[in-house]
Protein backbone atom coordinates (compact mmCIF):
# COMPACT_ATOMS: atom_id res chain seq x y z
CA UNK A 1 0.00 0.00 0.00
CA UNK A 2 1.43 3.30 -1.13
CA UNK A 3 1.78 6.03 1.79
CA UNK A 4 -0.04 9.15 1.12
CA UNK A 5 2.09 12.04 -0.21
CA UNK A 6 3.13 14.83 2.81
CA UNK A 7 3.80 18.44 1.44
CA UNK A 8 6.17 20.69 3.28
CA UNK A 9 3.58 22.15 5.53
CA UNK A 10 2.19 19.07 6.63
CA UNK A 11 5.61 17.73 7.72
CA UNK A 12 6.35 20.86 9.58
CA UNK A 13 3.11 20.78 11.35
CA UNK A 14 2.85 17.24 12.41
CA UNK A 15 6.10 17.97 13.61
CA UNK A 16 5.67 20.98 15.52
CA UNK A 17 2.22 19.42 17.32
CA UNK A 18 4.67 17.46 19.37
CA UNK A 19 5.58 20.60 21.20
CA UNK A 20 3.67 22.58 24.15
CA UNK A 21 4.37 26.25 22.79
CA UNK A 22 6.46 25.43 19.80
CA UNK A 23 9.50 27.29 19.05
CA UNK A 24 10.17 27.37 14.96
CA UNK A 25 12.80 28.71 12.90
CA UNK A 26 12.75 28.29 9.19
CA UNK A 27 15.54 29.58 6.69
CA UNK A 28 14.91 30.29 3.55
CA UNK A 29 11.53 31.67 3.58
CA UNK A 30 10.72 33.07 0.17
CA UNK A 31 7.04 33.88 -0.57
CA UNK A 32 6.10 32.45 3.16
CA UNK A 33 4.05 29.24 2.08
CA UNK A 34 5.71 26.86 4.61
CA UNK A 35 6.21 29.63 7.23
CA UNK A 36 2.42 30.67 6.93
CA UNK A 37 0.50 27.43 7.68
CA UNK A 38 2.83 26.45 10.56
CA UNK A 39 1.17 27.00 13.99
CA UNK A 40 3.99 27.79 16.67
CA UNK A 41 3.88 30.55 19.79
CA UNK A 42 7.24 31.25 18.83
CA UNK A 43 8.20 32.10 14.81
CA UNK A 44 11.22 33.13 13.35
CA UNK A 45 10.99 33.39 9.82
CA UNK A 46 15.17 34.43 7.97
CA UNK A 47 15.28 34.91 4.94
CA UNK A 48 17.89 37.56 2.31
CA UNK A 49 14.97 38.51 0.50
CA UNK A 50 11.36 38.12 1.22
CA UNK A 51 8.77 37.63 -1.62
CA UNK A 52 5.73 39.71 0.43
CA UNK A 53 6.03 42.38 2.51
CA UNK A 54 6.96 41.44 6.15
CA UNK A 55 6.36 44.46 7.83
CA UNK A 56 2.26 44.27 7.09
CA UNK A 57 0.28 45.28 10.36
CA UNK A 58 -1.44 41.56 9.96
CA UNK A 59 1.83 40.05 9.82
CA UNK A 60 2.86 42.04 13.14
CA UNK A 61 1.71 39.11 15.59
CA UNK A 62 3.30 38.10 19.21
CA UNK A 63 6.51 35.88 18.81
CA UNK A 64 6.67 36.18 15.59
CA UNK A 65 9.78 37.84 14.16
CA UNK A 66 11.16 38.14 10.41
CA UNK A 67 15.08 39.28 9.39
CA UNK A 68 15.74 39.84 5.85
CA UNK A 69 19.13 38.94 6.45
CA UNK A 70 20.86 35.81 5.14
CA UNK A 71 21.12 32.95 7.43
CA UNK A 72 25.08 33.98 8.19
CA UNK A 73 23.75 37.12 9.40
CA UNK A 74 21.60 35.32 11.38
CA UNK A 75 23.29 33.02 13.13
CA UNK A 76 26.55 34.93 13.44
CA UNK A 77 25.07 38.41 14.77
CA UNK A 78 21.32 37.80 15.46
CA UNK A 79 20.33 34.86 17.22
CA UNK A 80 21.10 35.11 20.90
CA UNK A 81 23.23 32.24 22.17
CA UNK A 82 20.68 30.63 24.41
CA UNK A 83 17.82 30.91 21.82
CA UNK A 84 16.75 27.12 21.16
CA UNK A 85 14.00 25.68 18.80
CA UNK A 86 12.07 22.56 18.95
CA UNK A 87 12.05 22.22 14.93
CA UNK A 88 14.00 23.91 12.49
CA UNK A 89 13.58 23.76 8.96
CA UNK A 90 16.27 24.68 6.43
CA UNK A 91 15.50 25.59 2.45
CA UNK A 92 17.88 28.37 1.72
CA UNK A 93 20.70 28.13 -0.88
CA UNK A 94 20.60 24.99 -2.91
CA UNK A 95 24.22 24.53 -2.12
CA UNK A 96 25.82 21.19 -0.33
CA UNK A 97 28.51 23.99 1.66
CA UNK A 98 25.56 26.63 2.44
CA UNK A 99 23.04 24.02 3.82
CA UNK A 100 26.12 22.72 5.70
CA UNK A 101 26.80 25.90 7.22
CA UNK A 102 23.31 26.44 8.19
CA UNK A 103 23.06 22.47 9.85
CA UNK A 104 26.44 23.33 12.26
CA UNK A 105 24.56 26.75 12.76
CA UNK A 106 21.87 25.26 13.32
CA UNK A 107 22.32 22.76 16.05
CA UNK A 108 23.69 25.07 19.36
CA UNK A 109 19.64 26.15 18.81
CA UNK A 110 18.32 23.04 18.46
CA UNK A 111 16.51 21.82 21.69
CA UNK A 112 17.98 18.28 22.96
CA UNK A 113 14.54 16.82 21.63
CA UNK A 114 14.25 19.24 19.11
CA UNK A 115 13.88 17.81 15.11
CA UNK A 116 15.80 19.34 12.11
CA UNK A 117 14.29 19.47 8.25
CA UNK A 118 16.60 19.89 5.55
CA UNK A 119 15.05 20.47 2.20
CA UNK A 120 15.62 19.20 -1.14
CA UNK A 121 17.90 16.36 -0.71
CA UNK A 122 16.51 13.65 -3.65
CA UNK A 123 16.52 15.52 -6.80
CA UNK A 124 14.22 13.72 -9.09
CA UNK A 125 16.53 14.31 -12.30
CA UNK A 126 20.03 14.95 -13.00
CA UNK A 127 19.29 18.55 -14.03
CA UNK A 128 17.61 19.28 -11.17
CA UNK A 129 20.79 18.01 -9.18
CA UNK A 130 22.87 20.87 -11.00
CA UNK A 131 24.52 22.64 -8.38
CA UNK A 132 24.61 26.59 -10.12
CA UNK A 133 20.92 27.69 -10.26
CA UNK A 134 21.60 29.56 -13.40
CA UNK A 135 23.01 26.24 -15.33
CA UNK A 136 19.78 24.75 -14.56
CA UNK A 137 18.33 27.44 -16.31
CA UNK A 138 20.42 27.62 -19.46
CA UNK A 139 20.58 23.45 -19.61
CA UNK A 140 16.61 23.25 -19.32
CA UNK A 141 16.37 25.84 -22.17
CA UNK A 142 18.79 23.86 -24.39
CA UNK A 143 17.96 20.54 -23.82
CA UNK A 144 13.75 21.31 -24.09
CA UNK A 145 13.40 20.31 -20.88
CA UNK A 146 10.60 23.00 -19.63
CA UNK A 147 8.51 20.74 -17.97
CA UNK A 148 10.81 20.25 -14.89
CA UNK A 149 10.38 23.03 -12.40
CA UNK A 150 12.13 21.57 -9.88
CA UNK A 151 16.01 22.66 -8.69
CA UNK A 152 17.20 21.40 -5.89
CA UNK A 153 21.07 21.64 -6.28
CA UNK A 154 23.66 19.75 -4.62
CA UNK A 155 22.44 19.41 -0.87
CA UNK A 156 21.83 16.03 -1.64
CA UNK A 157 25.38 15.63 -0.70
CA UNK A 158 24.32 16.77 2.57
CA UNK A 159 22.84 13.64 3.31
CA UNK A 160 26.07 11.53 2.93
CA UNK A 161 27.90 14.15 4.75
CA UNK A 162 25.44 13.53 8.00
CA UNK A 163 25.86 9.52 7.19
CA UNK A 164 29.53 9.63 7.39
CA UNK A 165 30.47 12.29 9.59
CA UNK A 166 27.84 13.14 12.19
CA UNK A 167 27.39 9.87 14.28
CA UNK A 168 25.50 11.62 16.81
CA UNK A 169 22.68 12.46 14.24
CA UNK A 170 19.98 10.17 12.94
CA UNK A 171 17.97 10.72 10.04
CA UNK A 172 15.58 9.72 7.15
CA UNK A 173 14.67 10.63 4.40
CA UNK A 174 11.08 10.67 3.54
CA UNK A 175 9.87 8.71 0.84
CA UNK A 176 6.20 10.01 0.42
CA UNK A 177 7.02 13.57 -0.38
CA UNK A 178 9.33 15.48 -2.67
CA UNK A 179 12.58 14.83 -0.51
CA UNK A 180 13.20 16.33 2.78
CA UNK A 181 15.59 14.93 5.61
CA UNK A 182 14.21 14.57 9.22
CA UNK A 183 17.14 15.09 11.70
CA UNK A 184 17.66 14.66 15.09
CA UNK A 185 19.45 14.03 18.39
CA UNK A 186 20.65 10.51 18.71
CA UNK A 187 23.72 8.19 17.99
CA UNK A 188 23.65 5.60 15.34
CA UNK A 189 25.38 2.27 15.97
CA UNK A 190 27.14 2.78 13.02
CA UNK A 191 28.78 4.85 9.69
CA UNK A 192 29.37 3.80 6.53
CA UNK A 193 33.17 4.83 5.10
CA UNK A 194 33.46 7.47 3.13
CA UNK A 195 36.38 10.07 2.36
CA UNK A 196 35.15 13.72 2.81
CA UNK A 197 36.51 14.21 -0.93
CA UNK A 198 34.07 11.56 -2.31
CA UNK A 199 31.23 13.94 -0.56
CA UNK A 200 31.78 16.40 -2.04
CA UNK A 201 32.24 15.36 -5.61
CA UNK A 202 29.29 12.51 -5.57
CA UNK A 203 27.11 12.55 -8.11
CA UNK A 204 23.26 12.59 -9.01
CA UNK A 205 24.14 8.92 -10.80
CA UNK A 206 26.17 7.93 -7.84
CA UNK A 207 23.12 9.22 -5.52
CA UNK A 208 20.48 6.90 -6.93
CA UNK A 209 23.09 4.20 -6.75
CA UNK A 210 23.36 4.22 -3.20
CA UNK A 211 20.04 5.34 -2.43
CA UNK A 212 19.69 2.79 0.31
CA UNK A 213 22.22 5.75 2.37
CA UNK A 214 19.15 7.97 2.18
CA UNK A 215 17.18 5.39 4.69
CA UNK A 216 14.04 6.30 3.00
CA UNK A 217 10.72 5.88 5.16
CA UNK A 218 7.33 7.18 5.02
CA UNK A 219 7.03 10.15 7.22
CA UNK A 220 4.87 8.07 9.34
CA UNK A 221 7.41 6.10 10.29
CA UNK A 222 10.15 8.75 10.70
CA UNK A 223 7.80 10.00 13.19
CA UNK A 224 7.06 6.82 15.14
CA UNK A 225 11.15 6.56 14.84
CA UNK A 226 11.81 10.08 16.32
CA UNK A 227 9.24 9.90 19.05
CA UNK A 228 11.15 6.71 20.37
CA UNK A 229 14.44 8.32 20.37
CA UNK A 230 13.41 11.43 21.70
CA UNK A 231 10.86 10.31 24.20
CA UNK A 232 8.23 12.59 22.75
CA UNK A 233 4.79 12.03 23.32
CA UNK A 234 2.13 11.36 20.89
CA UNK A 235 0.30 14.77 20.07
CA UNK A 236 -3.37 14.78 21.35
CA UNK A 237 -5.86 15.78 18.93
Amino acid sequence: MTSERVGRAQVVRRLVAHYDQPRYLEIGVCEGRTFDRVPAAVKVAVDPEFRFDHTAPERLVPGTSYHQITSDEYFGAVVPAEAQFDVIYLDGLHTVEQTLRDLLNALPHLQPQGVLVIDDVRPPTDLAAIRDRQEFFAVRRAQGRDDEKAWMGDVFRLVHFIDTFCQQLSFRVISNNHGQAVVWRHRRPQVRERLLSEVGTLTFEQMTLEEDALRLAPFGEIVRELRADLGLAKPVR
